[in-house]
């Protein structure tokens, strides 16, 4: 099987734009007691419907929970999700809510992690393992666009990261990780009929299956890019070098005025 990063185009040939959120989300995460980061994520579920939770209406603010208020909300959530979902401080669920304008391309990657699919491209895409969630817009365009489930399954290759790369916190599990210069997938931790998802320790990268980008490029023109990512060490791929001494690759310095 060969994979595809989605990414947006530098050159823009239609108008569609969106303000729209989740419908609801867990909170952030403020101070965790075991690596005291205050931190929320970008994964989203945007088929999990949270209707039936007597207390989604918790999940509709935005806002940082300390540990004992967030893992009673993650622990509320759970059983709504996929056998084993991957969830963090900040996931995202159920469709977006919001409006739209203008008009819009066959396929469209919005604010990096929503992947959306004009009505009449949906028919190309016919086949594929896709399951799609209809935003509510209060002016949907026309055609509507639906959005697809990417649910986050893959991981990038083990060698891709630093040696010394912290580890994840047995508390949250966050990882502090960067996204490395040179990446590929690691195979084995893709379901062999995936066709459309992201990746649970790089949740900005959305990733199609080779047969999903023959289909997206059948299309026409759309606003997005398609890269080929491969599932193999590249040749001649040196692995990254740990970080010096002084531990840090970006210093802010404020000015005098600010301290």
């Amino acid at each position: 099987m060969t994979y595809y990063e989605v990414q947006s185009s530098p050159a823009s040939r239609w108008s569609g734009t969106l303000r729209a959120k989740r419908r609801w989300a867990l909170p952030g995460l403020e101070d965790c007691p075991g690596c005291h980061a205050t931190w929320s994520g970008v994964l989203e579920y945007p088929a999990v419907d949270l209707s039936d939770l007597p207390e989604a209406h918790e999940l509709e603010e935005v806002r940082p929970e300390h540990w004992p208020e967030y893992s009673r909300l993650l622990e509320l959530v759970r059983p709504y999700c996929p056998p084993g979902a991957h969830l963090e401080p900040g996931t995202g669920f159920g469709p977006l809510v919001g409006s739209a304008r203008g008009k819009w391309g066959p396929v469209t990657l919005v604010d990096i992690a929503s992947l959306l699919v004009r009505e009449d491209a949906i028919h190309t895409l016919s086949g594929l393992n896709l399951t799609y969630v209809w935003p509510q817009l209060r002016r949907p365009p026309s055609p509507r666009i639906a959005e697809i489930h990417l649910a986050p399954l893959g991981r990038l290759a083990p060698e891709c990261s630093q040696s010394d790369q912290e580890t994840p916190c047995a508390v949250c599990g966050r990882d502090g990780g960067l996204l490395p210069q040179h990446y590929w997938l690691d195979a084995a931790s893709i379901p062999a009929d995936t066709d459309a998802f992201r990746l649970t320790d790089a949740a900005t990268l959305v990733i199609v299956s080779g047969r999903m980008a023959d289909r997206i490029n059948d299309l026409g023109d759309s606003d997005i890019m398609l890269t080929p990512i491969g599932t193999t060490k590249p040749p001649n791929f040196q692995p990254p070098k740990p970080l010096n001494a002084d531990g840090v690759g970006i210093v802010i310095r404020r000015a005098p005025s600010d301290i």
